[in-house]
């Protein structure tokens, strides 16, 4: 089981009495280096030393975030041993600009790069900052090009598309990535129509579950019967796929402590921005629960965790503490 970590910025992980400070300060100007970068490099260095493989970006272009590929790039020689993964809006990027800074991240991090494509919710997101298309089905289209064009540019000498969305004929982008043929595609998709572009298109798949933690074994079911189908999908294309969940990791000295402080959690990003993302892969409990359920998501054929903590460095620290000596004991950490 690999384990990663979303990089602390306003609109990824609840404030905290540490956090909000330097959150806060994004919005303000003046203030030398930002807070919430050093505070993400501390972070960052100290999951590294526990042995976490790769961090998340995301791109919250309505939030006072820092952009996520210029945050990945900031990262690069910083952050000296994970992954570092920037997410990506098709709706609103240029996919031939993408691809020359993926490969230039690619090439500064020593082929650490990794690319989340996320097709987007918010129409008022992407009709600000790009062009919002109003069919799924469109959409979906739209995602299935930009990962091509990204793909070829980076991998082909010459690269030819005649398509719904892009354009080109016999275009060359001199720049390759370290990593061939090109830094690993992760995408999450409900739709049928989304997991077909991430079966023929990407590598990681972030998978489905059910949002109230209360409903854990049937999640669980959902979870099995999803991967199944993915698998259907990605074998007909002679291809393989690896398998992410997304969850906040919340513990307590009892399953008690540790549900009621997940209720709160839950009142007070509700109310956010944040929202409550992750909870509903219920890794709450007491160190033992949650590693026992960790083992369950891996032998259902979940290879990567991508975590956040409630609150983010306290937690992590707990973390590392009390649930990765239980998954150490069971050899669940690779």
């Amino acid at each position: 089981m690999r384990l990663g970590i979303w990089a602390p910025a306003p609109q990824s992980i609840r404030p905290d009495p540490v956090t909000r400070p330097a959150l806060d300060a994004l919005t303000a100007n003046g203030g030398g280096v930002d807070q919430n970068f050093e505070y993400a490099v501390k972070l960052l260095n100290r999951a590294e030393e526990l042995g976490f493989d790769i961090t998340l970006i995301a791109q919250r272009w309505f939030g006072p975030d820092l952009d996520s590929w210029i945050y990945a790039a900031a990262l690069a020689p910083v952050v000296r041993k994970m992954d570092i993964m920037a997410a990506v809006h098709p709706g609103i990027a240029d996919p031939r600009i993408m691809a020359k800074l993926a490969a230039s991240i690619d090439r500064i991090s020593g082929g650490r790069f990794c690319i989340n494509i996320v097709n987007g919710t918010r129409p008022q997101e992407h009709n600000m900052y790009g062009r919002w298309i109003e069919s799924d089905g469109g959409r979906y289209r739209q995602m299935q090009e930009f990962i091509q064009v990204m793909k070829g540019l980076m991998t082909q000498d010459r690269f030819t598309l005649e398509g719904e969305f892009y354009q080109m004929k016999d275009v060359l982008m001199p720049t390759r990535p370290v990593r061939a043929p090109h830094p690993p595609i992760f995408a999450a998709s409900r739709a049928d129509d989304g997991m077909n572009v991430v079966a023929a298109e990407c590598d990681t798949w972030f998978v489905n579950y059910d949002k109230d933690r209360a409903n854990y074994e049937q999640s669980l079911k959902r979870i099995d019967h999803e991967i199944g189908l993915m698998e259907e999908r990605v074998r007909a294309l002679g291809r393989k796929m690896n398998y992410g969940v997304n969850a906040i990791v919340i513990i307590g000295e009892t399953e008690e402590q540790a549900q009621a402080m997940a209720d709160e959690h839950v009142r007070v990003a509700s109310a956010s921005p944040v929202g409550v993302s992750g909870v509903g892969a219920n890794l709450i409990g007491t160190p033992a629960m949650i590693a026992e359920r960790i083992r369950r998501y891996e032998a259902m054929g979940i290879g990567l965790l991508m975590l956040h903590f409630w609150p983010m460095h306290d937690g992590l620290e707990a973390f590392a503490q009390k649930v990765l000596p239980e998954l150490n004991r069971g050899s669940s950490l690779r």
